[in-house]
């Protein structure tokens, strides 16, 4: 089937009634974040600002054990990516119970989460090295490809619902942490948002890449049967199990955009499964990390 420009675009939005403190040098801190892409992809990039190191628990899961071992790293304070959705409230509760200090930094959903965290680091005057990936926020499989690809990569997670304006209005915030922090380039990866083959780009200043889009498929199938064995209901598995082999046969037939598009489907219907909220792509107004 060979090489296929794939497209995945990455957004970040601020949102209003964040709070944060800017980490200290000498200070203890461990950043907590879920195992879902966009938000470990922020993660990611705050512990390259600041060199916190990085535990995950699974997404919209408590688990004491996670707890214990970020009590036996004796932080100071504890950096949680992502909402209560993605990171439940009770791994707050039990640090704040310890004497820990707890920073959430978290947006509506993970595109939002993305944004807030990349303002964060502009606001806290960190630097980070590196090239800024826009991509598909609930294009998990192409977040985990870029991450493998490249080991300092920003990830900027756009809003699935609505990528063409996205990159249009984030724009601005892409200069404004190239100015901030000087990372390298804003790269855009192919097909979903524009197409390479007519020239047409986003922006004057960006850089486009081609990546390896039966890869990123294949991450993508990976990461949603993992995903699928934590949901209760047996239909709704079954239903994300038949997403994943529909997107399957389509890969084989050469089908990668429909194969692609289905996967991030049964993301949603799996996310969805898993929480209280509906925080999928179809609906991105609820929870930190749909």
């Amino acid at each position: 089937m060979g090489l296929k420009p794939l497209s995945i675009f990455v957004a970040f939005l601020i949102i209003g009634g964040a709070f944060w403190w800017p980490v200290k040098a000498g200070d203890n801190v461990i950043i907590l974040v879920s195992d879902n892409a966009a938000d470990y992809a922020a993660a990611r990039a705050v512990s390259s600002a600041t060199g916190a190191e990085i535990i995950t628990s699974l997404w919209g899961r408590f688990d004491d054990s996670v707890v214990q071992k970020v009590l036996s790293l004796a932080p100071g304070e504890v950096i949680i990516i992502g909402g209560p959705v993605a990171v439940p409230e009770d791994y707050a509760e039990n640090l704040n119970a310890k004497g820990i200090k707890v920073t959430r930094i978290a947006g509506e959903d993970r595109a939002e989460t993305s944004e807030t965290v990349l303002n964060w680091i502009i606001d806290g005057g960190y630097r980070v090295k590196g090239d800024l990936y826009l991509l598909d926020g609930w294009d998990e499989g192409s977040i985990l490809y870029v991450l493998q690809s490249d080991e300092n990569a920003i990830i900027f997670a756009l809003p699935h619902h609505d990528l063409v304006n996205a990159i249009h209005e984030k724009s601005g915030l892409t200069n404004k942490m190239a100015s901030a922090t000087g990372y390298g380039r804003s790269v855009y990866v192919y097909p979903t948002l524009v197409d390479a083959s007519n020239g047409s780009l986003p922006c004057s200043n960006c850089s486009v890449m081609e990546a390896d889009e039966l890869k990123a498929l294949s991450l993508s199938v990976s990461r949603l049967k993992a995903l699928s064995r934590g949901i209760g209901d047996d239909a709704t598995r079954a239903l994300v199990i038949g997403k994943v082999e529909s997107a399957e046969s389509l890969a084989s037939k050469g089908e990668l955009e429909k194969a692609r598009k289905i996967l991030i489907e049964g993301f949603g219907i799996a996310y969805s499964a898993m929480a209280t909220k509906k925080p999928g792509p179809a609906d991105t107004s609820s929870g930190s990390s749909g």
